[in-house]
């Protein structure tokens, strides 16, 4: 478990504010100027520079920021682990809205199946968020899809999905043999939020073909794939989805993929979690 002086120094680097660190942890605003100064000095590195009116984190202390979160995180969790009785154990994890739709039930319903959880949390957000909650320590690990800093987090591929531009069939490119990009512009785009996985693939996938988002002539954006594939059944523009939220759909010919040139891609669905988690091998385990 963390001491004072870098329980301070973690919530320093959080606040970035004596006042309010001193606030947060019941004690006086020199004494956390003292720890941060004692934890330097002890150290032998500069942790924190204050240019008026702002204060700045170094870049070793962020690196020692980053390392102090895990590693309280992770304590925190074997600690639990330890005082909890095996059949009152708890879970808690996050996924991405796409994998919430098809990937989640999957994996709750073989959790709920081993009987080892009397306890399982879902949290569903987009990547952005879901990553968040790892470093934060609200949840033990996360199912993205979404692209990340690979360098912050341990992952294990899940498998690989389909992603491609889909429309109604009753829309006018559904029965087109090609397709170009430039062609795709005048059609309305509905995409999802910014943060979200999808969204980023679908920018990488039109920026490859010197295509921005911003040059489709109208976008809609929408935060759940469900209503996203609803607006894509009565036929309002078109969309890039993964396969497993479509393929009932695409089966029963509702929904066309459209032949778009350099417009499909198969992209890998994460298990992410903590760096040089003593729980890796749980994870491993849990994905196989």
């Amino acid at each position: 478990m963390l001491t004072q002086p870098y329980i301070t120094f973690l919530s320093l680097t959080q606040t970035l504010s004596y006042t309010q660190t001193a606030q947060h942890l019941f004690i006086t605003q020199p004494a956390v100027s003292q720890q941060i100064q004692r934890l330097e000095s002890e150290l032998k590195l500069k942790l924190v520079e204050y240019h008026r009116p702002h204060l700045l984190i170094t870049p070793a202390g962020l690196q020692l920021a980053d390392f102090l979160q895990r590693t309280n995180v992770q304590a925190e969790q074997l600690l639990q682990q330890l005082q909890t009785p095996k059949k009152a154990q708890k879970i808690t994890f996050s996924a991405t809205l796409s994998l919430s739709e098809f990937l989640v039930p999957e994996i709750i319903k073989k959790m709920s199946a081993q009987g080892d959880f009397t306890k399982i949390n879902c949290r569903v957000g987009n990547t952005q968020q879901s990553l968040a909650a790892i470093k934060k320590g609200q949840s033990q690990f996360a199912l993205i899809e979404g692209n990340f800093d690979k360098s912050e987090f341990d992952y294990q591929v899940i498998r690989s999905e389909p992603f491609s531009a889909v429309v109604s069939k009753l829309h006018p490119l559904a029965k087109r043999k090609s397709l170009s990009w430039s062609e795709l512009l005048h059609v309305p785009l509905i995409v999802r939020e910014t943060g979200s996985g999808s969204r980023e693939i679908l920018a990488s996938l039109a920026y490859a073909e010197n295509i921005s988002l911003h040059d489709f002539t109208q976008i809609i954006t929408v935060s759940e794939p469900v209503l996203i594939r609803q607006l894509l059944l009565q036929n309002v523009g078109v969309s890039f989805l993964y396969h497993s939220l479509i393929g009932r759909q695409l089966a029963q010919g509702e929904l066309v993929e459209l032949p778009l040139a350099n417009g499909r891609t198969t992209h890998d669905l994460y298990l992410v979690y903590p760096k040089g988690s003593y729980f890796k091998q749980d994870y491993e385990r849990w994905l196989k």
